[in-house]
């Protein structure tokens, strides 16, 4: 089973993919087939079309983003909080998708202002209702400040390790889920 870690933001400065290096080194200490989709090594122009249009035309980014979804039997959805929401370059690559994610788990981690809990909200709705992925029944916000909270190798300071124990039971309920789902599809 391969898991997708989904870094779901591109802003210059940012910090979640130290969040994402967090989830990527718990995930290895568990499961070894896992790859990294950042998001921002894909060309995806905001989305000229409805997305189920069959004529579509896609750049490359956007089919390397999509190869990479496919490659995937779950995914790690890593997420900042921007206005209350998700980031609009998630949201944006989400509606690029065409059934990649189908009757598939996804877990989702998030930071931020309320350690990014709206933005996690916001997103099970998004992946659940039309998308039709199997989200988490619980998701991992993060408590305390990515930056300065985990060092270069993924590992968290003594301030934020008490995320560890949540992240650990999200990325148990992963590998279930994305075993009872493989067997079902």
């Amino acid at each position: 089973m391969k898991i997708a870690v989904i870094v779901g933001t591109t802003r210059e400065g940012r910090v979640t993919p130290k969040l994402a290096k967090w989830v990527e080194t718990r995930l290895k200490a568990k499961h070894d087939d896992i790859e990294v989709l950042d998001l921002i090594d894909y060309d995806m122009p905001l989305l000229p079309e409805a997305p189920w249009t069959p004529e579509r035309e896609l750049t490359d980014g956007a089919k390397a983003w999509l190869d990479g979804l496919e490659r995937a039997d779950a995914y790690m959805f890593v997420t900042a909080e921007y206005n209350h929401g998700i980031p609009a370059v998630l949201k944006n690559a989400i509606d690029y998708t065409n059934g990649q994610l189908k009757r598939k788990p996804v877990g989702i981690v998030s930071h931020g202002v309320v350690s990014g809990a709206r933005a996690n909200e916001q997103l099970r709705q998004v992946l659940g209702a039309k998308v039709g992925s199997a989200v988490l029944p619980d998701t991992v916000t993060f408590f305390g400040k990515v930056d300065g909270g985990i060092h270069d190798d993924g590992t968290l300071t003594p301030e934020t390790e008490q995320n560890n124990a949540n992240l650990d039971r999200h990325i148990d309920d992963l590998l279930w889920y994305g075993n009872a789902l493989a067997a079902a599809r």
